[in-house]
């Protein structure tokens, strides 16, 4: 991330933003994120970084998956995928958590203002995703039966943002 970015990222003006949708500023150096959220079901941790002239914004959704599970959530993760048209999830095997990839170009954010416009609407347009998703993988992974039509129903209301 260039010095330029993390100045506008880390400022008040755009941790404020976060702040007001529950996203606190991560302070301790060991963790490897930026922002983090302790949701009902899940805790949702946020990292922040920049290759080849984009802005990355991955989310990574920390809730239980029992390995048993793994099918049904991929098909999750499709059916969320399908309904989502600017980020998409994706399963990371090897840390054995969901992630949620939201992309942006360094051009559409120049300045802090601009950022903040952006994450105050994606923030909680992402927060509903979310809410969502978590809840389709908690019926997912509690239900004993797994409804797809419900499923896809989850994510009806989302189309086309986040």
């Amino acid at each position: 991330m260039t010095e330029e970015l993390k100045k506008i990222i880390f400022s008040p003006l755009i941790s404020d933003v976060f702040q007001r949708n529950d996203w606190m500023l991560n302070n301790n150096p060991k963790n490897n994120y930026n922002y983090y959220f302790f949701g009902e079901i899940a805790d949702y941790y946020l990292n922040i970084f920049y290759n080849k002239d984009k802005i990355y914004f991955q989310f990574t959704l920390n809730i239980e998956i029992p390995n048993k599970k793994l099918n049904d959530l991929l098909i999750l993760i499709n059916i969320a995928n399908q309904n989502s048209e600017e980020g998409f999830f994706v399963f990371d095997f090897k840390v054995n958590k969901i992630k949620y990839n939201l992309i942006s170009s360094d051009i559409e954010i120049k300045e802090g203002k601009t950022l903040q416009n952006f994450l105050k609407i994606k923030l909680s347009l992402t927060r509903n995703l979310f809410q969502n998703f978590v809840s389709g993988v908690h019926n997912l992974v509690y239900g004993e039966k797994i409804d797809y039509a419900s499923l896809e129903l989850l994510f009806l209301n989302n189309e086309g943002y986040a």
